[in-house]
Formats: C-alpha cells, sequence, structure tokens
C-alpha cells in the first residue's frame, strides 16, 4: 500500500470504508481531536461524516499506534497524543484524496524519538509561509525535530531585543558567492548587491512558527552558532572579537577565523542575553549553539583567551572552547534546555556535560573515537553524515538511494542504543529561490523519513520508488515539488561529466539540474 515511511506492520482486508465529507472524531487525545476538527473544517458537507474512534492504550509504544479501519470507522489506539497525530495522518495518506479508505489494520512505531529536519535561513531567508508548507510536509510524513538555522557569518536572522544592531546591521550583507571555485576572480566568485535588508524572524513571527508546529507535534530548535560563525553578530559588535576591529557582514561562504574571543566575560554575557530571549519563545526541550568550524588562531595570538587558558587550568585552546561549550550547557540547563551541538564540540570531551547531544556531521576525530567513545560512555549522538544526507548536494553527486539508505550502519556504529535520531540538513549558500530548495529538499525529506522512522530490515529503495513515484499527487495537494525520477536517480549530466570543477558542482548554485528537470517534466507533460 502506498504510505510513506512504511509501518511495522499493516494487513488488507476486502472492503472500503466511504469518505466523502467530514469526519467525527471521539473519545481520547483531544489535541489530535481539535487539528482533525480543523482539517475537516475546510472540507465539503456532502455524505456521512466519517467516525473517528480515539482510544488511550498504554501498551502502545511512545509515538507509535493501532489503527483499524472498518465498515463502522476508524479506530485508534495510542498511548500519547503524538501516536494519535501520525495514526491520523496515516489514515489521510490511506485516504490519498479518494472517497474511501480500504479496510486496513496497522500496528506502527518509530525506530527514532528524534526525527529531524534543518532549515539555514541565515544564509538565504524563507518566508513564514514555506516554513509553515514545510512544516506541513514534514507532520505529513511523522517528522517531529525542525532545527532552525538563525545566524550565521552571513547574516543573523532573529530579533533580540537587547541587541538591536543584530537585525538592523547583521542581516545585511554587502554581496552574495555565487562560485565555489577559487579560482575564480572575485568579480566572478561574488555577486555585488546588497541582500538581507529586513530579512530576519520577529519574535512574533518566531513564535508564530513555534504554534504552527506544535499543533503537527513539530518541536522547533532553535539554533545560534557560537563561537564561530559569528561574523555577522561581531559586524555589529566588534568587541565580542579578540581583536575589536571594525568588520562588515561576510559576503562569502566558509570558515572565518574571526570568531568569538572565549577570553571575554563579554561574551558569555551576550550569549546568555540572546538565549534568555529566545528560550521565552521557544519552549521545547533542545537548545543548539553550533559549536562546529571554530579555527583557533586568533585565540593562539590574544592575550585575553591565553589569559583564561593560564588561570583556569586549560591544557590548550580546544579545552577553552570545552569550557565555553560547558558554561553554555550549564546556562540552559538551569533554564530546563538540553544543548545540542555539532560534533566537534567532542575535541573537549573528557570535561563535557555528559546531558550535551553531539551532532555528528562529519568523520572528525582519528577513526572516529571521539564520538564512538562518546556514546560508549553513555553520551548521545543525533547523526547527520554529510556525505550522505546533505540536502544542498546535487543528486548526480547524491542520488536519492544513498539518503535513503543512511543508518547508524553507515557510521559504522555497532550498537545505536544512544542514538537520538537522525536528522537531515538543507543548507543554502547556493540555494537562492524555492524551485531549486523543493527540487534539492522533497525527494530527500520524504526518503530520510522513512529511514527514520521505518527499521532497517523493513526497507526496501525499490519498493520505496514505487510508492513515492505513486504518491506524487499526494505530496502535489501539499504544493511539494518532488523533483522528476531520473533527475532523484543520479542520472548524469553532460554539466557534470564535461566541467573541470564537476566535483565542485554539488555547491554551485549551477541552472543545469533545474533545466534538466524542466526538460524532464516538459516530456513527462507530453506523455500524459
Amino acid at each position: 500500500m502506498n504510505l510513506i515511511p512504511m509501518p511495522q506492520a499493516l494487513q488488507k482486508r476486502d472492503g472500503c470504508l466511504a469518505w466523502e465529507g467530514k469526519v467525527a472524531p471521539q473519545g481520547a487525545f483531544e489535541q489530535t481531536q481539535a487539528y482533525v476538527r480543523s482539517v475537516s473544517a475546510q472540507t465539503s458537507d456532502t455524505g456521512n461524516a466519517v467516525a473517528i474512534r480515539f482510544e488511550q492504550d498504554s501498551s502502545v509504544a511512545a509515538q507509535g499506534y493501532r489503527l483499524e479501519v472498518g465498515a463502522d470507522g476508524a479506530r485508534i489506539c495510542a498511548s500519547d497524543e503524538a501516536g494519535a497525530f501520525y495514526a491520523y495522518m496515516t489514515l489521510q495518506q490511506l485516504r490519498d484524496g479518494k472517497d474511501c479508505v480500504p479496510y486496513v489494520t496497522v500496528s506502527d512505531a518509530p525506530k527514532y524519538a528524534y526525527r529531524g529536519f534543518m532549515l539555514d535561513c541565515a544564509r538565504h531567508f524563507w518566508t513564514i509561509d514555506k516554513i509553515k508548507q514545510i512544516l506541513d510536509v514534514m507532520a505529513a510524513l511523522k517528522m517531529n525535530e525542525f532545527h532552525w538555522h538563525l545566524s550565521e557569518d552571513q547574516g543573523w536572522r532573529a530579533e533580540i531585543k537587547k541587541y538591536p544592531l543584530l537585525t538592523e546591521k547583521g542581516s545585511i550583507r554587502n554581496g552574495t558567492q555565487v562560485s565555489p571555485r577559487d579560482s575564480a576572480p572575485d568579480s566572478a566568485r561574488v555577486k555585488d548587491a546588497e541582500y538581507g535588508r529586513g530579512l530576519y524572524y520577529t519574535q512574533e513571527q518566531m513564535r508564530e512558527i513555534v504554534a504552527y508546529a506544535a499543533q503537527r507535534h513539530i518541536e522547533v530548535i532553535p539554533e545560534i552558532d557560537m563561537p564561530g560563525h559569528m561574523v555577522a553578530a561581531i559586524a555589529c559588535y566588534p568587541e565580542l572579537s579578540c581583536r575589536g576591529e571594525a568588520t562588515e557582514v561576510s559576503p562569502k561562504w566558509g570558515v572565518l577565523d574571526n570568531i568569538c574571543c572565549c577570553g571575554k566575560e563579554d561574551v558569555y554575557r551576550f550569549a546568555k542575553d540572546v538565549i534568555d530571549e529566545l528560550v521565552e519563545i521557544f519552549p521545547g526541550r533542545f537548545f543548539h549553539i553550533g559549536g562546529d568550524e571554530v579555527p583557533k588562531k586568533r585565540w593562539k595570538e590574544c592575550p585575553a583567551c591565553q589569559k583564561k587558558i593560564r588561570e583556569l587550568g586549560l591544557k590548550d585552546e580546544n579545552a577553552l572552547q570545552g569550557y565555553f561549550n560547558n558554561q553554555i550547557a550549564e546556562y540552559l540547563r538551569s533554564k530546563g534546555k538540553r544543548m545540542i551541538a555539532w560534533n566537534e564540540a567532542l575535541d573537549a570531551r573528557e570535561n563535557l556535560s555528559r546531558d550535551v547531544v553531539a551532532q555528528w556531521w562529519v568523520h572528525h576525530s582519528a577513526a572516529d573515537r571521539a564520538e564512538l567513545g562518546w556514546m560508549k560512555d553513555g553520551g548521545n549522538c543525533i547523526l547527520s553524515y554529510v556525505s550522505n544526507v546533505y540536502m544542498d548536494h546535487s543528486y548526480a553527486i547524491r542520488p536519492l538511494k544513498k539518503t535513503y539508505c543512511f543508518s547508524h550502519k553507515t557510521m559504522r556504529i555497532r550498537d545505536d542504543r544512544n542514538v537520538i535520531g537522525m536528522e537531515i540538513p538543507m543548507w543554502t549558500e547556493y540555494v537562492r529561490d524555492e524551485e531549486k530548495l523543493d527540487m534539492l529538499l522533497y525527494a530527500r525529506l520524504i526518503a530520510f523519513a522513512e529511514a527514520c522512522w521505518t527499521p532497517i530490515e523493513r526497507r526496501d529503495y525499490k519498493q520505496f520508488e514505487t510508492r513515492l513515484e505513486a504518491m506524487r499527487p499526494y505530496f502535489a495537494r501539499m504544493r511539494a515539488a518532488v523533483c522528476p525520477q531520473p533527475l532523484y536517480r543520479g542520472k548524469s549530466l553532460p554539466w557534470y561529466t564535461t566541467s573541470p570543477g564537476r566535483w565542485m558542482s554539488w555547491k554551485q548554485n549551477t541552472s543545469a539540474e533545474v533545466d534538466y528537470m524542466h526538460a524532464l517534466q516538459a516530456q513527462d507533460a507530453e506523455r500524459k
């Protein structure tokens, strides 16, 4: 049957439940019932209302459900609101716009409790309406964590009232890098045009997204990257840096040396002030501090950093970042939050607070000893390995099958008990418009949702493709433009095979793949 993600157990029986109009939810789980009524209110009044009976059953696994569809309607059993909601999402996929639902029995629960998607809104800004549309698709796929990347060297996107310059000045850059090739002259690499004025999220808009996501059982996790990737903030408040020099929001991507000075108490105060405002907006369990790609060159030269290292008796600059991480983790803990950081934070893991979650995106330590050792000692990880799940890469480099087949085994993890889940990131350095965003995003989001939810032994890529193609109309009704099948299979294009820089194509905002997508769509329309 055409369901994504594939449930653990499904039995189809003869018969079909007529479903021509509204629904009549009853029983337990008032929050899910309210959502069902709100969706049903948008449909016509034709036909009899379909009875949906919700029942609470503590024997059902967390976020899991049992769904039975028969002549009397639908019966949903779950132990929590999330499970009840996911059962209704399955019911909607079974209906798929038709006027009947087949008689079935479904028993289901997720492989991982954490099933995430990250959107970079710092490099390029995405509207509230676009984010809501993505959240709708996430909900349909039973994804439950939206990681919102809100700050970067190239732009600050979250309103912080105590520091108004962050959005008045830090949201604006005077150019945008459009080519990844270092050999190209600056005139060819950077588009000389202002970007970002007024492109940030007010606190009310952030609350709006949090509320919208919560109705769909999605937690919103803000990320403020620190102490690296902070040039946009330093451009507003130069005293946050080691040198205190005036600088501008960066028009170029990459890893920059100008980072926050962890020898200055002002930096800790700034971080805590930002956290103070954001924790009032984001009520979820987690707060992400980035912590990746922190070059220590300036710390080695900085009197304040070196003094702090001596005063604290720290081993080196990595240990100074570990001290910073622990200070922020402790402050977040006092606010009822658990800190997430990219896996470079494990450089100082010996003294790192055990409740920190490491998001593993790159093979950073020799033989992955830091990451594997962290989990062996009881630390938690989220898996987001760059070579399998990064969405901004071309399908010619990263075909859909590679994303679908990702698992803890890809990372050579034998025991995944301390893996709390997986997350797929969409970085947007070279993704400037919704057309390219949609092309790279939706097929992978759909595939990854199944990788997070469905046990490895029940996954079958060939069968998944069949279901994905059959469900195109379902996703189209949510305005999720899934790219054509030959494209997501990674079909080679002349552009990729002849260009001297083809291995850089995964980052370049070339029109080749988009043009190819249009050609495939035109061929498909002609056949139809």
